[in-house]
């Protein structure tokens, strides 16, 4: 089964190449450490769409509109997700200041702590799978994904 997802054509031999191979250590991460994540989807009673939604307004806020435009969702899709999302006190609603008919949406406290709560999840599921490889191979990684996070970082990119 595995083949058959990683032989699609790609952009370049390497492009394909480093994505099959991102795939393999996500898909290992997610066996390790997916179960913590996933709990506490279950237990904040929140959807795939509803985290990505969170996600998206924790550092903008946004319409309605723009969010379903950001999150490739149908407006009626992007609209329930909020609508629980405000129920559950994780989104707020306010007027924009320059449009009154508009209604910006932004992440509540706990809505902020929802987000932490995940992240500290995914972190612990990081945490196991890198504490199985052998310490040369870690350093290696490091080495490897640091001038990224770098960049990363200095193009604003989370």
């Amino acid at each position: 089964m595995q083949a058959s997802i990683l032989q699609q054509p790609a952009a370049s031999d390497s492009t394909a190449e480093l994505a099959e191979c991102l795939l393999t250590v996500w898909r290992r991460v997610i066996q390790q450490g997916g179960v913590d994540t996933y709990s506490i989807f279950e237990e904040l009673d929140v959807t795939l769409t509803q985290v990505k939604a969170l996600t998206a307004l924790a550092a903008d806020e946004l319409t309605v509109k723009e969010l379903a435009e950001r999150l490739g969702l149908s407006l009626p899709g992007a609209s329930r997700a909020v609508d629980a999302l405000v129920c559950r006190e994780l989104l707020h609603r306010r007027e924009d200041a320059d449009d009154r008919r508009m209604k910006r949406l932004g992440c509540t406290d706990a809505g902020r702590a929802a987000l932490i709560r995940l992240d500290e999840a995914k972190l612990r599921g990081l945490e196991a799978f890198a504490a199985t490889l052998p310490a040369g191979q870690r350093k290696q990684l490091i080495a490897a994904l640091r001038p990224i996070v770098d960049d990363m970082s200095h193009a604003g990119t989370p």
